[in-house]
């Protein structure tokens, strides 16, 4: 009986040995910061990569991904005029890799909702409120730009890293794009007009440049059609044969020369 029990505890002893030994060791995984807290005094330390002391039950420890992470954000906002505008943005962010300690003490793990969030509505709102609603597409660079850097600005105090901003899809209300597809229907209306009057008045250019042409022409050969030229031309045609014309059976024979003082 004895021995059975001494075997039962030394079961035991060497449970609780094994557990104790591996929970004082943690290890930090690659691209990540770990941060060590002692529950009974609240003191913390971070560890990069590789594998650590701890006193089991008195610390516990918190991993924090210091590789650049990835977010989705609908900011609701309003133009210039005042026409509703939703932007859907991507953020590229990360933790400063050497600032993950101070994190978890001002902030804690969940920093991006506590801090990153509410900065981009912020900082949207602010940048698309600027813009007349028209403008928002055509500027749409530029105001990617300016959320960029605000939000940097914003939230480097807090030791995060924005790597950058991108506006992925823009929305308006279903009023305002039936009264931008009306205006565009106009538009096109208007340049088909303008096209049909260029291609009038390119016609009547046409039609004024034959009419001069023509008129010129006709000038060039009234000025050119004199006795002299004329006399000439039928001399160039002329074989060498004198023209006869006999009129009746026995009229008289006429013939015609030119005019020699002609």
């Amino acid at each position: 009986m004895q021995k059975d029990t001494k075997l039962l505890f030394g079961i035991i002893a060497v449970i609780l040995l094994a557990f104790v030994g591996f929970s004082s060791f943690f290890v930090v995984e690659v691209g990540s910061v770990g941060v060590r807290i002692n529950i009974l005094s609240g003191q913390t330390q971070s560890f990069p990569q590789g594998t650590y002391f701890k006193l089991p039950v008195i610390h516990k420890v918190v991993n924090y991904d210091v590789k650049t992470q990835k977010q989705e954000i609908n900011a609701d906002s309003a133009s210039k005029d005042l026409q509703a505008v939703r932007a859907k943005i991507v953020v590229n962010f990360r933790p400063v890799y050497n600032k993950v300690n101070d994190i978890h003490i001002k902030i804690g793990k969940d920093y991006f909702i506590k801090v990153i969030y509410p900065a981009i509505q912020e900082v949207s709102k602010t940048a698309i409120s600027k813009l007349p609603v028209e403008n928002i597409i055509v500027e749409r660079e530029n105001l990617r730009t300016a959320i960029e850097q605000n939000l940097r600005k914003k939230i480097e105090e807090y030791n995060i890293t924005i790597e950058n901003v991108n506006i992925v899809d823009i929305q308006f209300t279903a009023e305002f794009n039936r009264v931008v597809e009306e205006k565009q229907i106009e538009e096109q209306k208007v340049k088909k007009i303008q096209y049909q009057r260029m291609q009038a008045e390119e016609e009547k250019k046409r039609v004024i440049l034959l009419a001069e042409a023509e008129a010129q022409k006709q000038k060039l050969l009234r000025d050119s059609s004199n006795q002299t030229v004329i006399n000439l031309k039928w001399i160039e045609k002329w074989d060498g044969h004198l023209p006869k014309y006999m009129l009746g059976d026995k009229s008289h024979g006429m013939f015609m020369m030119p005019n020699e003082k002609d």
